[in-house]
């Protein structure tokens, strides 16, 4: 039974539902049905909403395999702690900052890392 990782996916819904949120309201404001409009401004927060949803999922299900291979709670809380961290850096670089260089690099830094500790620790559950 998975008793860490629903922690995260559910405060990783929350951000993803936040950047939607956020793109729903420039799709609005800007009255932009489809694409970005040729705006680079929103084709960044577009492209920040994309890249959560592309590093989020698989993270969470490499937490959730590591969960039930038997990896010690703590370990699934760092990695998890470090996925939101690093998803939430990224995403107010996206959604806030024309640039923010180090706030995207640091997220993906802690996004990566989340993800090979994860993928790490449920491989090497099983063979040892």
């Amino acid at each position: 039974m998975l008793s860490v990782t629903p922690i995260y996916l559910a405060a990783a819904v929350a951000l993803y539902s936040f950047m939607a949120f956020t793109i729903i309201a420039n799709r609005r404001k800007r009255q932009i049905s489809i694409g970005d409009g040729n705006q680079k401004d929103f084709a960044r927060i577009i492209r920040g909403h994309a890249n959560f949803a592309e590093y989020a999922p698989l993270t969470l299900l490499a937490i959730g395999v590591a969960e039930l291979t038997g990896t010690a709670h703590l370990l699934l809380h760092a990695c998890g702690v470090m996925l939101l961290v690093g998803r939430g850096l990224h995403a107010y670089c996206f959604l806030f900052t024309p640039i923010g260089m180090k706030l995207r690099v640091t997220g993906m830094v802690l996004t990566f890392i989340s993800l090979w500790t994860a993928s790490a620790a449920a491989l090497l559950t099983i063979f040892v």
